[in-house]
Parts: structure tokens; sequence; C-alpha cells
């Protein structure tokens, strides 16, 4: 969707509920597709030594771009300049417009990453879904649900909620360049597949949540507190 349009998701519950409504039963049918048709297909098509040799190793070093921590540090990081730092620098006092918003930004940033981590975090213990690398065929139906083991939670994919979460703060805060955010975080989630740590429908859904979990934490901190970014 347009990013113009986030302040008006935001700021409209009842729109904002339809929307989200549409996003999850989508991507719930599409992880389903994903699921039967290719899950199994494209794991095995990973496994091959001529592509796993080629891939393998940089898709290794991409995938850490979606580890959590470091957006937890810039979303602090930019909350704090923005709040502390900046006001006492003569040269950003001409810009208090855009430092303000850069502050709540951080804040909010850092919500939506624990709002969407929470709730990817309920879905994996839920779910329990085998991840791919753990038999040798990737068989995509296996399923112990209610464990805590590392193991058993593919579904949905944690990688993928963080730097669907990330892009859309990105596009958010610097919308011109939403063209590069969302085709960056896709490349992002293709490497979880590459890596045997999640299918294709993982991944699917593991972006819903972090695009829907961080509509909600916007909507919260714009209900809630006086930091809503609209």
């Amino acid at each position: 969707m347009p990013v113009q349009q986030f302040g008006e998701l935001v700021g409209d519950p009842q729109k904002l509920t339809r929307h989200i409504i549409k996003v999850i039963l989508g991507s719930f049918i599409l992880a389903i597709l994903a699921m039967y048709f290719f899950d199994q297909s494209l794991s095995l098509y990973f496994a091959d030594a001529g592509v796993r040799d080629a891939l393998r190793n940089p898709a290794r070093e991409l995938t850490d771009v979606a580890l959590s921590e470091y957006w937890f540090v810039l979303a602090l990081a930019t909350w704090a300049f923005a709040a502390w730092v900046a006001p006492r620098i003569s040269a950003f006092r001409t810009h208090t417009n855009k430092i303000d918003f850069f502050r709540r930004w951080g804040l909010n940033f850092f919500v939506a990453l624990i709002v969407c981590g929470v709730i990817t975090h309920i879905i994996k213990f839920t779910v329990g879904r085998q991840r791919p690398h753990k038999t040798p065929d990737f068989d995509p139906f296996v399923f112990t649900p209610m464990t805590t083991h590392w193991h058993w939670h593919s579904f949905s994919s944690g990688h993928s909620q963080v730097i669907f979460t990330v892009a859309t703060m990105l596009s958010v805060a610097f919308p011109k360049m939403r063209w590069f955010w969302i085709p960056m975080a896709m490349l992002i989630c293709l490497t979880r597949v590459v890596v045997h740590d999640h299918f294709l429908s993982d991944t699917i859904f593991g972006a819903c949540v972090g695009y829907v979990g961080t509509l909600l934490a916007m909507s919260l901190m714009r209900a809630k507190t006086t930091n809503g970014l609209y």
C-alpha cells in the first residue's frame, strides 16, 4: 500500500482493522499454498550441491542483517540522540520538527520490534513447526505444538518479521526510498529459505507479522501516548 496512507490507517481503527484482516487472510492463504506446492521443492533445490556451494555462504552472511539486536540499537540510538543530544547542538535547532519526528520514530520503532517479537514467539510456540534442516527430505508437515525447542520454531520466521518491521518503519521515515526497503526485505526473507532455517511459507507469514505488528504498534502509540507518528 502507498506509505502515505499509513497515517490514515493508524488514525482510523475501523479502516485499520479491515486492512489487517485482509493482509492476514491473504498472507495465510499464500502461506498455505506455499506449504503444499513450494516449500519442499524449494528446500530441495537449495540443497543441491551446486546451488548450495554458490549461495549458502553469501546467504548466511546476508541473513544476519535481520538480527533484531542491530535494529533495537538503531531504534534506541535514534530516540536517544533526538531526545537528548540534538537539542543541545546549535546546528539542529533550525530542524526541531524533524528532530522531534525522529525522536518519536525511534520510540515507535522500538515498540514495534517488541510487539512484533512477542506475536512471533507466541506463534512459534503454539504452532511448533519443524525447521527444514531437521529432516533429509525437508518434510514441511512435521509439527510439535507447544514446544520451546528452537528446532520446532520454524513457523513463522522471526528474521522475516524483523526485516519487515524494519522495512515498514524505514518506509515511514524515508518514503521516497520505499521501493528499496521492500525488495531488500524480500531478499533477506529468501536467505532464510536458502540456508534451510525456514520454509517459504514461514517467511511469508513472518513478513505479515512484521508489517501488521508494526501497524498495531504505531496505532497503540498514537492512541495511548503523546508520541504517535501521525
